[in-house]
């Protein structure tokens, strides 16, 4: 009888180790797949990089051995159209989300808030309202990392976060990202340097500060792609920026204007402050958008309008055109925006309640409205590279909402409320 069972049991066996495998095993295995064609993904975010400073760096005497040898050995974008508005922490949100401003919450550098001398920026997690990578990524069981990404702050999705010390100090984040990788070797981890930025918008872009910044930042990002390198030799790479920059010869004091007449009322004492508003103008850079306190208010909205067509009208006052709330309609600006003050080449917005419109100012600034047809120095920039992916091939122009479904991709994570196709690189 012993027997007779021992040889049921090997058929039983036999027969078992030829049958098609179950819904569980199949899952297993397609899981097992998946994982194994993962790609780690280091993202870096080089603040108001424009794409023609790798582009033609020669032509601006510019040393950036690092970035220009992504243009051989992987693919780049001729142009990044980013997202409006074209400043920081809207574009850093859709490049790990894959979706405009308005669905992921970060509309501005700043939350509006008239009344307020300066509102504290646009900083923790919590205040993303759309899936991310990292998020993504965490789910999937992977290991995430940052350093100084903004809006971050008490980020749960991202296992390792480094969000303390200097953001200006570039050798010291190379360092700590050296040490991240080797120590922790996170699946997916995000990059951002800053000081570029702080120089442009000191002595403007394309000058011997801005410079200096951008070759320290590229020593020490080939600094970090050889660590990750040696950590996950299957490694993707990607390169990006969030805007762009232009020399600044005059800002624009809309709101002083809006006092003069009347749609802002100031305290005097000890020193101007906003009081009462019916209509502001919320800052943000080469434009800025205009704000109704009660947007049922049709005489205040008619009013508002009249009067910054009438500022538009006389060229001295640096504003290239107002846009309606109908033609900015579907763009992902924040929906508090009634209509779009775009200024001149050369013009920012300033920051001051009274005194004159229009003084002169230097240094550069971003945030200017930026379309596939208006202002191309807003554009930004895309490298990638990696084992598979092309070698010397320009996507020409794509859309930074691309950006996030293909890192998706390489990391076999879900991202579905990134609606945009990923970027088809031909590998």
């Amino acid at each position: 009888m012993k027997l007779w069972r021992t040889l049921n049991m090997l058929i039983v066996l036999a027969v078992l180790s030829v049958m098609p495998a179950g819904p569980a095993s199949a899952q297993n295995g397609a899981a097992a797949a998946k994982a194994a064609d993962r790609r780690p993904v280091l993202l870096i975010s080089i603040d108001g990089m424009r794409p023609d400073a790798v582009l033609e760096a020669d032509k601006y005497g510019l040393k950036i051995p690092v970035l220009r040898r992504f243009l051989k050995e992987g693919s780049h974008a001729q142009e990044v159209l980013n997202v409006n508005p074209t400043v920081t922490n809207p574009n850093h949100t859709t490049l790990v989300t894959g979706v405009l401003p308005a669905e992921h919450g970060i509309v501005n550098n700043r939350p509006f808030a008239p009344l307020a001398k300066l509102p504290k920026g646009f900083g923790s997690y919590s205040q993303i309202k759309a899936p991310t990578l990292w998020g993504a990524a965490k789910k999937a069981g992977l290991t995430t990392a940052s350093i100084f990404w903004p809006v971050t702050r008490d980020a749960a999705d991202i296992d390792f976060n480094l969000m303390e010390g200097s953001d200006e100090d570039d050798a010291k984040i190379a360092a700590d990202a050296v040490a991240l990788i080797e120590q922790k070797r996170p699946d997916f981890l995000t990059l951002h340097f800053v000081t570029f930025d702080h120089k442009e918008h000191e002595f403007g872009p394309f000058t011997p500060e801005a410079h200096a910044s951008l070759e320290r930042i590229d020593t020490a990002v080939g600094q970090v792609i050889a660590a990750q390198r040696k950590a996950h030799p299957n490694t993707v790479i990607v390169i990006a920026s969030d805007h762009g920059f232009f020399t600044v010869t005059h800002q624009v004091n809309l709101n002083a204007a809006m006092v003069e007449a009347g749609f802002i009322t100031l305290s005097s004492d000890p020193e101007p402050v906003v009081t009462s508003w019916r209509a502001f103008i919320w800052y943000v850079g080469g434009m800025a958008m205009a704000v109704l306190n009660d947007p049922e208010d049709q005489q205040t909205r008619a009013q508002l309008d009249a009067f910054l067509r009438k500022l538009a009208a006389d060229p001295a006052n640096g504003i290239e055109r107002i846009y309606g709330r109908e033609e900015i309609a579907g763009l992902g600006l924040s929906a508090e925006a009634e209509s779009v003050v775009a200024l001149k080449v050369g013009y920012r917005m300033g920051n001051a309640m009274t005194g004159p419109l229009v003084q002169p100012a230097k240094g550069g600034a971003h945030g200017a409205f930026s379309t596939r047809t208006l202002r191309p120095d807003m554009r930004s920039s895309f490298l990638i590279t990696g084992p598979g992916i092309p070698a010397g091939k320009n996507l020409g122009q794509i859309d930074m909402r691309q950006i996030a479904p293909t890192i998706a991709g390489y990391l076999k994570v879900s991202l579905p409320s990134a609606k945009m196709p990923a970027l088809s690189l031909g590998e």
